[in-house]
């Protein structure tokens, strides 16, 4: 076998070749249904579309040969290139001197016929060639010699249409690159050599240097080299291997001073997939730390006040009750013991003590409530109402006696909530329902629940003094009365507990009421319970 011929313009063909960036690509369709025309035209069991490189023959596409490529030195086409102008055939391989101890002719391959029509640009450069392969000894008629170079024609077509296409796709790279450096963060191109190729504006502004003054300088020089060794290079190079890099630093920039800045490198890659360089953006967030550090500053203030307010409880469950419970016990033992030793003015200042003390009881009572709703780890399961109710009835029975009440509760389906906290509305509800009477009308409360896919919604219902629409929407804020102690006794703060608790469940609670006829209010249970949103 002799060794392969080299064309007198090899430097320029194979600079050409390479240009068309074509080698190693994926296989194409169009190139595919080509090699499969050149086997039916011919009748050949293998049929290729190969091209020349340096050292190798590689095949662009291939119909019944597993290699994607072979050397060049037993290349067929390495000889068919030689003479652009002819399809070069080989009727028996093996009595062409050139050919008989080819690996491919000689050993179990057994190849004995070749054809090759030279795949040739239209300035002149023979790069491979359409060619078809049989294991027999044989010729083509001149209508199929002159079909293989028709196809190779349409080769050489494809190729250049490709190599404009990816030109176009190069240049709107480009220009995707300068549109990717433009923005309010500081951006820039680098190459795989580490030097700035694009920057944009902001860049510049805040470093106070100009483009020539960046563009063709290295990162290392620009930045320092410890900055770069330390910090910047082994992201880098990690986005230059085409995985994406990350870091964070304070630089002292010229144009706005020190910043501190959080940085993606991010690879670019061409339309062949190489790695041509690394997008480098970095977002000035020195605000964003400042906030950070005021925030973390809130917070320990917030951590403070808690602990204060834990200790203000305490002063409230333990120091102030102490002195209110010391004048509730001994008004009621004046009371029981001594209220006919004493006149009639006198009488009356000892109710005013005894109602206000039992007032401050009740008041604290119910502050303690509310504030300690705030540390509840609300736990939800499945709960029945007519249960809670009937659980109720002792805490209730002394209103219910007083007021000539009574409370209507039927069975229903279990609802999703906290039972603590859903014990107390209802006890706060339904107490509310019976204190607000109507004058000669013994108070009725019904509790009915209804439930679909968006959750359940409990009702409370009464037929009391009802409550003006004006102020329906006031009535949940904290120590607000409706009416005076003298009518109605209370703190103020019942409804303001309710509201925290559907808050705290993710839900809602709202009132229906007509004046002189009653109140409906409605707590509302989400089914999958959000976020509580405390107002």
């Amino acid at each position: 076998m002799q060794t392969f011929p080299i064309p007198a313009n090899e430097a320029q063909r194979l600079a050409r070749l390479h240009g068309l960036g074509i080698l190693d690509t994926l296989p194409q369709k169009a190139f595919d249904d080509i090699s499969a025309l050149a086997q039916m035209i011919c009748g050949t069991p293998v049929a290729l579309i190969t091209l020349i490189d340096q050292d190798r023959q590689w095949f662009k596409s291939r119909i019944g040969l597993e290699e994607q490529e072979t050397p060049r030195e037993v290349a067929f086409c390495s000889h068919a290139i030689m003479d652009p102008e002819q399809v070069m055939m080989v009727e028996n391989l093996q009595l062409d001197p050139r050919f008989n101890s080819n690996p491919f002719v000689a050993g179990p391959a057994g190849a004995r016929f070749y054809a090759g029509a030279p795949i040739v640009t239209h300035d002149g450069f023979a790069l491979g060639t359409v060619c078809v392969i049989d294991l027999k000894a044989r010729s083509l008629q001149p209508d199929q010699l002159g079909a293989l170079r028709r196809l190779a024609s349409l080769v050489t077509s494809l190729l250049e249409h490709e190599s404009v296409r990816l030109e176009e796709a190069r240049l709107q790279h480009e220009q995707l690159t300068a549109m990717a450096i433009s923005g309010l963060d500081l951006q820039v191109y680098i190459d795989t050599q580490h030097v700035y190729q694009h920057v944009n504006d902001t860049f510049l502004a805040y470093w106070g240097c100009t483009r020539e003054q960046i563009i063709g300088r290295s990162v290392a020089e620009h930045v320092g080299e410890e900055a770069f060794r330390t910090i910047i290079q082994p992201q880098l190079v990690r986005a230059l291997a085409g995985e994406p890099g990350f870091y964070a630093r304070k630089p002292d920039f010229p144009g706005r001073g020190p910043r501190h800045v959080e940085v993606a490198l991010l690879p670019v890659r061409n339309p062949r997939g190489e790695i041509t360089g690394a997008v480098m953006r970095a977002q000035d967030v020195h605000e964003t730390r400042a906030r950070e550090a005021q925030l973390q500053q809130t917070v320990a203030l917030l951590e403070q006040k808690t602990l204060e307010q834990d200790r203000f409880i305490h002063v409230i469950s333990h120091d102030l009750r102490e002195p209110i419970n010391t004048v509730n016990n001994f008004t009621s033992l004046l009371v029981a013991d001594h209220v006919d030793e004493l006149s009639p003015p006198a009488q009356r200042y000892l109710s005013f003590v005894r109602s206000g003390g039992q007032r401050m009881g009740f008041l604290l009572d119910d502050l303690l409530h509310f504030v300690r709703l705030g540390n509840h780890a609300v736990q939800l399961r499945p709960l029945e109402v007519s249960r809670l109710m009937h659980q109720l009835q002792d805490d209730l029975a002394p209103l219910l006696q007083r007021t000539g009440g009574h409370v209507e509760c039927a069975p229903h389906a279990p609802v999703v909530a906290d039972e603590p906290l859903l014990r107390i509305v209802l006890k706060n509800l339904t107490s509310n329902g019976l204190k607000f009477s109507r004058q000669g009308v013994p108070p009725v409360v019904r509790i009915a629940v209804e439930g679909d896919d968006s959750g359940h919604r409990i009702h409370v219902h009464d037929n009391g003094i009802g409550i003006a629409e004006e102020h329906q929407q006031d009535i949940f804020d904290m120590f607000k009365r409706l009416h005076t102690r003298k009518h109605f006794e209370g703190s103020g703060l019942g409804l303001s507990v309710c509201r925290r608790v559907a808050q705290l469940h993710g839900g809602s609670i709202s009132v229906q009421s007509t004046l002189g006829e009653g109140s409906r209010f409605t707590l509302h249970l989400p089914a999958a319970p959000a976020a509580p949103q405390l107002a």
